[in-house]
């Protein structure tokens, strides 16, 4: 391979590395510490919010939500995807729905659902 061509793709691969691995950290670290809401208590080290949720597969165990700003964390409103505890039942969650919920973090250090209700 020419030179020019070798450090092209060297260069593109670590462009692609700076800008996309910061994303799926922070898409990863999201949950961690929310506002708990006094309508749902909060596991130990648990942190909520709210949010609305863009899709559910209840079979999976997962969830889509769009949350607002989570400053206890330091984290921007975004839409990310959750696993949840399997004690969490998504079966009457549809997209659409606002939910309050819990997130804490794994053993494996994976954030998931550990709480999660309709709110009126």
């Amino acid at each position: 391979m020419p030179r020019f061509l070798y450090i092209s793709a060297l260069t593109l691969a670590l462009l692609t590395l700076v800008t996309v691995a910061p994303t799926f950290a922070l898409a990863q670290m999201q949950m961690n510490g929310h506002a708990h809401d006094s309508a749902m208590p909060a596991p130990s080290g648990a942190a909520g919010t709210t949010g609305r949720v863009n899709a559910v597969d209840a079979g999976k165990h997962t969830i889509n939500l769009t949350h607002g700003p989570i400053p206890a964390l330091g984290w921007p409103a975004m839409t990310m995807d959750f696993g949840t505890a399997p004690s969490v039942d998504l079966s009457g969650i549809k997209p659409g729905d606002t939910v309050a919920f819990t997130v804490s973090m794994t053993p494996d250090g994976i954030y998931r659902i550990d709480t999660l209700k309709p709110t009126k």
